[in-house]
């Protein structure tokens, strides 16, 4: 019993020392990142990551050393209310090219008439009549075009918003991410680290990067993480 014991005790230092040493899984992936941005190996950046490091313009992190791993940051994440503000804004840009519309169609022959003025003269003169109806019809124009910029801005915060769920949730073999029905979390942390860097130019240096990774989580799947921000270049 004591020489099992002894026995034992022998090889509790060596496991605390493979513990120890084990690479933590930011290592590895920081590890491939970099990589793969210093061999402009795009396919797999734009997997990895929201950001680049492009060796021609930038730089390249030659070996780095990790100094800290922040805790991890969680936030609820939907994407509903983007989607409410987008359907508000199709909604009221098809009302408003409804009234357009309609105006358009009680007065198209005095519409025409200052169309084609405008079109034949760079600084054309108009009849008070003409003024009023083309006063009228610029409004409408300037209207349909801001309502179609409002609407376009609001389909863009979508794209905006989804980009990192996606790029953390799509994986081989799980369903696409349906962001409208979506529920679940934005999981952050930062990464501190010791990169020696080459500049373009071939010169080195050390710099401290702070890089921050993403991963969403809901539905009963765990997305992998995204690079969304690296401060310190």
């Amino acid at each position: 019993m004591k020489k099992a014991t002894a026995a034992l005790l022998l090889l509790v230092p060596s496991i605390l020392f493979v513990v120890g040493c084990s690479r933590p899984p930011e290592q590895q992936f920081l590890t491939q990142f970099f990589r793969a941005a210093r061999a402009r190996d795009n396919t797999t950046v734009g997997r990895m990551s929201a950001v680049e490091i492009d060796p021609r313009t930038q730089g390249s992190v030659e070996s780095f050393s990790i100094e800290t791993i922040g805790a991890e940051t969680r936030t609820p994440l939907t994407f509903k209310p983007l989607f409410e503000a987008e359907d508000k804004a199709k909604q009221e840009e098809r009302a408003f090219l409804d009234t357009k519309i309609a105006y358009q169609t009680a007065n198209i022959k005095a519409i025409e008439e200052g169309l084609k003025i405008e079109q034949t003269n760079p600084t054309p003169k108009y009849t008070p009549a003409q003024q009023k109806t083309m006063d009228e019809w610029n409004k409408w124009r300037a209207g349909i075009a801001e309502h179609a910029r409002t609407t376009a801005a609001a389909t863009a915060a979508i794209k905006r918003a989804t980009g990192v769920a996606e790029a953390s949730l799509t994986q081989p073999g799980q369903p696409a991410l349906d962001p409208k029905t979506f529920q679940g979390e934005t999981i952050k942390k930062d990464v501190t680290v010791k990169a020696d860097f080459k500049t373009p130019d071939g010169k080195s240096s050390e710099k401290t990067l702070v890089i921050t990774l993403e991963r969403v989580a809901g539905g009963g799947r765990e997305g992998r993480p995204i690079i969304t921000k690296i401060s310190g270049l």
